[in-house]
């Protein structure tokens, strides 16, 4: 089963897009900030990586410096979601080599189910 690990400070955003997920067939897990997300990338090896930009501790683009630097880990792809939509934002996303941005407030859970499948494929390919 693939795994996809949701890093996110919004425990709604966490439950619903989780649910969405787990329906579509996947495995989720979840971090609340992007330290957490980090330990969990270690621990988990998820197949994907939900980021959102902007938490405490740890925000989405100093997890994705760090991320970068992990050669264990730079290869697992990342997902953005969040409520900014500023081409700096998503510039500088790009530049961390993430496949793909969504904003929160414009897209619906099947929007981005279709972003990971499109992303990791269907679960059991």
């Amino acid at each position: 089963m693939k795994k996809i690990l949701i890093i996110d400070d919004d425990p709604t955003f966490q439950e619903t897009t989780s649910g969405a997920l787990k329906n579509a067939g996947y495995e989720v897990i979840s971090a609340s900030d992007g330290q957490e997300g980090l330990v969990m990338t270690e621990k988990e090896q998820p197949n994907l990586i939900i980021l959102d930009l902007m938490m405490p501790k740890l925000g989405g683009i100093d997890f994705l410096n760090i991320l970068q630097k992990d050669r264990e880990n730079n290869k697992i792809p990342v997902l953005i979601t969040s409520n900014f939509s500023g081409s700096d934002k998503v510039n500088a996303g790009i530049e961390h080599g993430v496949r793909g941005y969504i904003v929160k407030s414009d897209e619906s859970l099947k929007t981005i189910t279709n972003a990971v499948e499109s992303i990791i494929g269907k679960t059991g390919e």
